[in-house]
């Protein structure tokens, strides 16, 4: 039995390992979750084979035993295009220049980078989705930015058939489904990021700028997992043992948010948390109004940011509209 001081109430439990081949060490961390990303039960990878997350939904069930041994549910697996013009690849639009398989597929259109990922992909997690494996077999494209140095513009797919993420069938679903979607129908958002080792408030918003989506995001996150050496050397490589810990660090990421389908985005926070969720390890909410992504959503706060009035709203809508038209 858990002692009490090692115990979190929540609606679900995760555990999640951090693998660092290298080093031969292996990080977990436990606690407690509101909710469970993409609906899934059990033990996945998280795009890759050296992130392992696993989530349950009854009284201390993240543990080994329970979790048998953290072994990762079956999924189907798919053949990709792979090719990186980061690396200096040229990548083909209508073919592949090589192949690999995974349990999805992705293309990363600011980059042009695509691949094939393990498990889970992270995007189902950013957005929310209630249930992932619904849209298995289909293909699930977005772009988010926090500031221009910030910015995720790219899908993820399933199809059976293979190499679903080719860029000219991709590229082109992206532009009409998700870049130009709901032109008219748009909300302004808070466009941000900020880290620091001590923790800050809403005062960091002074620094924002704005940016504009179907949906806003904020993301907030307090550690972060680092390696030490279990005994001082001079040289890295002579390093053999280590010991994995969590130091702070803060960090919030704000902006906007376009998906091509408002049914794959779920409206609300997911928190992660040790003791309380008034003191999270992360959390990260999507709202649907204008300038909804402020500290409130992070902090559980009153949001205490004066009201527009009437006549300021109709102002607001007349000028976004001169800017669209």
């Amino acid at each position: 039995m858990s002692k009490p001081e090692e115990m979190c109430t929540g609606n679900a439990c995760f555990a999640k390992v951090e693998i660092f081949t290298d080093e031969k060490t292996a990080i977990m961390q436990k606690g407690c979750i509101t909710d469970i990303p993409g609906g899934q039960k059990g033990c996945q990878y998280a795009s890759n084979n050296e992130a392992l997350h696993c989530f349950c939904e009854e009284n201390e069930c993240n543990t080994r035993q329970k979790m048998n041994n953290y072994m990762t549910n079956r999924l189907p697996t798919v053949e990709c295009c792979a090719c990186s013009e980061r690396h200096g690849e040229h990548c083909p639009t209508e073919s592949c220049l090589r192949k690999c398989r995974g349990n999805y597929c992705v293309v990363d259109f600011d980059g042009i980078e695509q691949g094939c990922g393990l498990g889970f992909p992270r995007l189902q997690s950013f957005l929310r989705m209630d249930n992932y494996l619904d849209y298995q077999g289909s293909l699930i494209c977005a772009r988010y930015e926090a500031t221009p140095g910030t910015v995720m513009n790219g899908c993820t797919c399933t199809q059976p058939s293979g190499s679903c993420n080719e860029l000219n069938k991709t590229r082109n679903f992206q532009v009409k489904k998700v870049i130009e979607r709901r032109l008219d129908d748009q909300n302004y958002c808070y466009s941000l990021n900020h880290k620091s080792s001590k923790p800050f408030g809403q005062e960091v918003f002074k620094k924002s700028t704005t940016c504009e989506g179907q949906f806003c995001f904020i993301s907030y996150t307090t550690s972060e997992i680092v390696l030490e050496s279990a005994d001082f050397k001079h040289d890295y490589s002579e390093h053999s043992e280590f010991i994995g810990t969590t130091r702070p660090r803060y960090e919030i990421l704000a902006g906007c948010l376009k998906v091509d389908d408002d049914e794959k985005i779920s409206v609300g926070c997911t928190t992660e948390y040790l003791k309380n969720t008034s003191d999270p390890l992360s959390k990260h909410c999507i709202c649907d109004s204008h300038l909804c992504n402020f500290h409130h959503l992070i902090s559980g706060r009153e949001d205490t940011r004066p009201r527009a009035t009437k006549k300021q709203q109709v102002c607001f809508w007349r000028l976004k509209h001169l800017i669209h038209n």
